[in-house]
């Protein structure tokens, strides 16, 4: 119960800003979205959000915890020089090949290979310095893959295109809000999430 607990605290801290941001956008801007497009874009934040925590990102507790102390020994800036590691190359190739299934079903001109190869760098690059917060392992191996991943995901959804002659790219969808989709989260988890805190509130150590 309390797993589902932290699990529960993780998530709303970094989906229900991206909410209200979407909700105030809604209204100030009159961002007008499809009830289609809406739900793919809810179902977009939800992978986004299990992308950091998968990987991690760093949150301001953590900031405060570690102090930014960088570990040369956890920063890797020289492509595949270290111990070639197979099974977690496959995986981050994986991470992100939703990333460019997603990307262009939302957004109709993301469907072009350096566009999805750019977004999903950028996006890997943004979970990297994330973990510089919290001393876990930041490799430029990782920003790789996650781009071999996201390239991939885009084949996909173009094979996918094909086959079913669908229309599926929704070019109602603001242009900024994948920056809105993919930031507002990773803002939200970095001030708002506090595992330790909600263990001390829980546990009393």
């Amino acid at each position: 119960m309390d797993i589902l607990l932290f699990y529960g605290y993780e998530f709303l801290s970094a989906f229900l800003p991206f909410m209200i941001v979407l909700f105030i956008l809604d209204r100030k801007r009159n961002v007008s979205i499809s009830k289609t497009s809406y739900m793919i874009l809810l179902i977009f934040s939800v992978y986004i959000i299990a992308v950091y925590h998968f990987t991690g990102a760093g949150t301001l507790q953590e900031l405060h915890t570690f102090q930014l102390k960088i570990n040369r020994f956890e920063l890797n800036l020289i492509p595949f020089s270290n111990e070639i590691d197979i099974i977690g190359y496959l995986l981050n190739i994986l991470l992100l090949i939703p990333f460019g299934i997603l990307v262009p079903f939302l957004w109709g001109k993301m469907n072009n290979f350096c566009y999805i190869a750019e977004t999903g760098l950028l996006f890997s690059f943004f979970i990297e310095c994330s973990q510089l917060l919290n001393n876990r392992s930041t490799d430029i191996d990782d920003l790789i893959m996650n781009t071999i991943g996201a390239v991939i995901g885009l084949m996909f959804y173009r094979i996918f295109d094909k086959l079913t002659k669908s229309n599926y790219q929704r070019k109602d969808i603001p242009a900024f809000l994948l920056a809105v989709s993919i930031l507002i989260p990773l803002l939200g988890r970095f001030l708002f999430f506090n595992e330790m805190g909600l263990a001390h509130s829980l546990y009393g150590f």
